[in-house]
Formats: structure tokens, C-alpha cells, sequence
């Protein structure tokens, strides 16, 4: 039975998403590179979080002062030689996002397999029901 593709939006780049159901596993992003820079940003904080505890100040104070040792042992830089004429960084034009769903046919494509899907799609998730789940578990059936 085929399904039709959920379409949904980024939850960083709020950049819309049509997913089939073959690839459907709950995602939210619409990519790795999206994906990638939410976990970072996730981790970040999570490691914030915990250097606010006593543990954490604790464990973070003990790491600075091994690095403190290291930096002790250190030579300092001899300089640069050379002197810059302008530091300012060339301006770089930005990219359009290019719409990922539709190719040149008109037709729908998954964002991640990029095959063909339905043309109609749906905005939730996939809900299968089990109806064998309870098989194992004649107290769960009823009379």
C-alpha cells in the first residue's frame, strides 16, 4: 500500500520538506546538514547545563588549570614579518535556496531519495495499528 508523502517544514530553516513514506522515520529537519546543526547546538547547551552544577564547575576548573600548565611550557611566537595592506574580506553573493520538491517535469520528488511521490500529500505522522499486538497477552484481551 502506498502512502502519500508527509510534507512538513524545517524545524531550523523552516525551509519547506516532502518526504515519502518509505523514508518517513519521524524526522524534522530537512536534511543532514540541518540535522548536524541542531545536535551541535543541542550538545552545546546540554554541556552548558552541566557546567552550571557543582560537578561540572568542579571538573571545568581542573581542566583550566591543566591548560594553564600546558600554556606555561610554551615558547611565545616570534611575530609576523609581513604586514597586511586590507584585512576586509572579499563580499561573497548569497545563493538562493532552490525549491528541492519540483524538477523541471512539474512533479513531486522526496527530498531525501529523491524518487517520485503522490501528487497529493498529508501534513501528520503515519499511524499503524497492530492488531496482533496483544496475542501474547491473554489478560489484555477482552472476554
Amino acid at each position: 500500500m502506498k502512502h502519500a508523502p508527509r510534507l512538513y517544514n524545517c524545524a531550523l530553516c523552516h525551509s519547506q520538506t516532502l518526504i515519502c513514506s518509505r523514508c518517513d522515520r519521524g524526522q524534522i529537519y530537512c536534511g543532514a546538514s540541518c540535522a548536524i546543526t541542531a545536535r551541535t547546538k543541542s550538545c552545546r547547551e546540554a554541556e552548558r547545563r552541566y557546567q552550571r552544577t557543582p560537578g561540572g564547575r568542579m571538573r571545568h576548573a581542573a581542566r583550566q588549570r591543566r591548560y594553564r600548565l600546558r600554556q606555561k611550557e610554551k615558547v611565545t611566537d616570534q611575530g609576523s614579518t609581513s604586514t597586511t595592506s586590507n584585512a576586509l574580506l572579499s563580499s561573497v553573493k548569497n545563493k538562493t535556496k532552490e525549491d528541492v520538491m519540483t524538477l523541471h517535469d512539474g512533479k513531486r520528488y522526496c527530498c531525501f531519495c529523491k524518487q517520485k511521490t503522490l501528487a497529493w500529500y498529508r501534513q501528520g505522522f503515519l499511524r499503524y495499528y497492530n492488531r496482533h499486538a496483544n496475542r501474547n497477552f491473554p489478560y489484555l484481551r477482552p472476554p
